[in-house]
């Protein structure tokens, strides 16, 4: 059973039964198994959320008034009219004006759906269940000298005019935030509130990102304070009474060269019949305590995020790369989660404990990865000495559970990140593919064991707890998906509603050395459920995981600090009364807004890179590269470059006439003969680069025309 069939069979019942439901009597009324019982929890707290029902101090719920209406988020505002996209299909649905209300870009809202017409889907928004960031960013413009406009980043597709006494001293081509509000006659208006530079700057651009997201970047100073004597205080005889001393074991951090957030380390032992492989995470729930101005600033922060140029730590500097950080050669407090493995690298139990531990070594992924390739020099074959038997054991046991992920059918989905190289001034001098090697897919493995294991502990325990759950692909979504493969010629499954995660693993394993890949990747994500949080263990179907969550990086993720806090005080033992009294509420609003912010910081980090790389391809305007088409659409194509930056080669800049998009992977004649294909190499010029937008064009070189 789908969500959306689970949500609409709620609403039945509700209406039947005209009073008050608890989730017992919905579920008896529905006549769910025992194992459905969860999905329905979601369901209800999910509706909760979304304002479609309310719920009574004794735990009954009422059918409000936005039932029958379907989430959907804003995504843009033009003049009289505006879009949205629907959450459960990724439909987008048309609103006329008089039906949007005061409803603004970003926004979450519930919408009354009517029939479709020539425009498609269209509706009306019936309320804003979770208002998004009021405030907006853009480029300053003028029409003439007293009157100015800014161009919005996005959201509003149309340039606003901008109230004159909140000008100040902004100049034309300044990046600027902005607030709205409606004029007399009605309409938006936009109120400057703070001016960052020339929009040409990708720092400028970037600053504006980070303040229209509400992303927070500066400490509160009694935070700040709290962190700093933290630090000061350093590790006293008494806080490692009751910690199992694990000092005496080799074990090691393994992080890139730059990171100094060093939360997990590692170490394994060989037994008779497999090993004892242990993850050791920074105890970072000893130093923030619950309900303490570091906790509360962290949970808004919800993670740390990670720019070109900077760091936004979820945490202040003095706890991530300080007290907590699992620096080589120092006492930490550490949560070690010790699992016994069989010969087949198949965890047979866990011991988790509260520990003391110390680093031996410093590791860094591409000295791993020269010792593992035999190009290790001197220098680095010594530092690792006293950790390289161990390196060897973790090789082999990492390729056993890399093989078994790969045989339960775990998703290996094409993801290309770039790594920057700043100059002095903080612009991009270059832009590389980031590279991920064996050591990094070593330290992933043990990564997701740990985080396994736990999750299975909690389940079993029955602890209230915060999971990472990636629900099953919607069938709406997996029929696109498969209209796709079967056009660009690939071994399709057999559609289905409920695909196992192998079939799909094998579609992409079969386009993998394709031209396709790529698109295939990016098609395959787009059918997927997005992964987030949940007080509900309902697996994760990307990993093909009955139970996960996110244990090992407290430093920087919200949810692991709040399940390592619980799972301190099971191992106190804490009455399981007590525990839910404790954090039953906590961990669902933890969950949800976990996921919020985990979103909030992706779309920032993705915008802000866009931002960086335009800057980057500044200095290249006129030039020709060398690409690769990635995607092809109604109004032209996407080329890839070697260092990763993606641009548009639009309809109008190909020379040949009416080119159609074939609606999958290629640019047609008239005769239906494909003449850009996905994967096709293709030599570009440089044409324009918007910093302020974080967009790259390109057009034919000369000789192409």
């Amino acid at each position: 059973m789908t969500a959306k069939d689970m949500r609409d069979r709620v609403i039945r019942h509700f209406r039947r039964a005209k009073k008050p439901l608890s989730a017992e009597m919905l579920a008896s009324l529905m006549r769910l198994k025992k194992s459905e019982r969860p999905r329905l929890l979601l369901t209800l707290q999910q509706m909760e959320r979304d304002g479609e029902l309310t719920q009574s101090k004794k735990g009954r719920y009422t059918l409000a008034d936005t039932a029958g209406s379907v989430r959907g988020r804003i995504l843009s505002l033009n003049k009289g009219f505006g879009f949205a996209r629907l959450e459960e299909t990724g439909e987008d649905c048309f609103i006329a004006g008089r039906y949007l209300g005061d409803a603004l870009p970003g926004d979450t809202v519930a919408i009354r759906i009517g029939a479709p017409d020539s425009r498609g889907t269209q509706g009306a928004v019936v309320k804003v269940l979770e208002p998004g960031p009021r405030l907006f960013a853009g480029r300053l413009t003028s029409e003439r000298a007293d009157r100015f406009a800014v161009e919005p980043d996005g959201g509003f597709r149309y340039p606003l005019p901008v109230r004159r006494s909140t000008v100040g001293g902004a100049v034309p081509g300044d990046k600027v935030r902005f607030a709205v509000k409606r004029n007399k006659q009605g309409d938006w208006t936009a109120g400057i509130l703070t001016v960052y530079g020339a929009a040409d700057s990708a720092k400028s651009s970037a600053d504006a990102i980070i303040d229209s997201r509400g992303i927070p970047y500066v400490f509160p100073e009694e935070v700040f304070a709290q962190a700093e004597a933290l630090r000061k205080a350093g590790l006293s005889a008494k806080e490692l009474e009751g910690r199992e001393d694990l000092r005496a074991l080799p074990l090691f951090t393994i992080d890139g060269r730059d990171a100094k957030d060093l939360d997990d380390a590692v170490s394994l032992e060989r037994t008779a019949d497999g090993w004892v492989l242990g993850v050791h995470i920074a105890d970072v729930s000893h130093y923030v305590q619950a309900d303490t101005p570091l906790d509360v600033e962290a949970r808004q922060r919800g993670t740390s995020v990670y720019f070109a140029d900077r760091v936004i730590p979820m945490l202040p500097e003095a706890l991530s790369n300080g007290a907590c950080s699992l620096n080589a050669g120092e006492d930490k407090l550490a949560l070690s989660a010790l699992m016994t493995l069989d010969a087949a690298g198949s965890c047979q139990s866990l011991r988790l404990v509260k520990s003391v531990i110390v680093s031996k070594v410093r590791g860094v992924y591409d000295e791993v990865n020269a010792l593992f390739a035999g190009t290790a020099d001197e220098a680095v074959r010594a530092k690792y000495a006293l950790v390289w038997p161990q390196l060897q054991e973790m090789r082999h046991l990492a390729a056993l559970l890399k093989r078994a992920a790969e045989k339960r059918g775990t998703m290996d989905l094409i993801s290309v990140e770039t790594r920057f190289i700043l100059d002095e001034e903080g612009k991009p001098a270059a832009l590389l593919p980031r590279q991920s090697g064996e050591a990094e897919g070593m330290i992933e493995q043990f990564m997701i064991a740990a985080n396994v294991a736990v999750a299975a502990l909690a389940r079993r325990k029955k602890l209230p707890f915060i999971y990472r759950v990636h629900e099953r692909p919607n069938p709406e979504k997996l029929a696109l998906l498969m209209e796709t493969t079967r056009a660009l010629g690939l071994k399709t499954p057999l559609q289905s509603d409920d695909l196992p995660q192998m079939a799909l693993r094998e579609l992409m394993e079969e386009a993998r050395d394709t031209p396709y890949a790529r698109l295939v990747s990016e098609q395959l994500l787009r059918s997927m459920a997005k992964a987030q949080y949940s007080d509900n263990p309902l697996g994760h179907y990307g990993l093909a995981l009955q139970d996960y969550c996110h244990f090992t990086s407290p430093i920087r993720r919200y949810p692991d600090l709040a399940i390592h806090r619980i799972l301190s005080d099971h191992l106190a033992h804490t009455p399981k009364a007590a525990l839910y009294d404790r954090y039953g509420a906590f961990v669902r609003a933890a969950a949800a807004s976990s996921s919020e912010c985990e979103v909030r910081a992706m779309t920032a980090e993705r915008d802000c890179e866009a931002c960086y790389k335009a800057e980057y391809m500044l200095g290249f305007l006129g030039q020709t590269f060398p690409g690769v088409i990635v995607s092809a659409s109604d109004f032209g194509l996407y080329v890839e470059l070697e260092n990763t930056v993606t641009g548009l080669l639009r309809l109008e800049h190909l020379p040949e006439e009416e080119l159609r998009f074939n609606g999958v992977a290629s640019l047609t004649d008239p005769l239906g003969r494909p003449r850009y294909t996905v994967g096709q190499s293709i030599d570009i010029q440089v044409a324009a680069c918007d910093v302020s937008m974080g967009r790259v064009s390109f057009t034919l070189p000369p000789s192409a025309d």
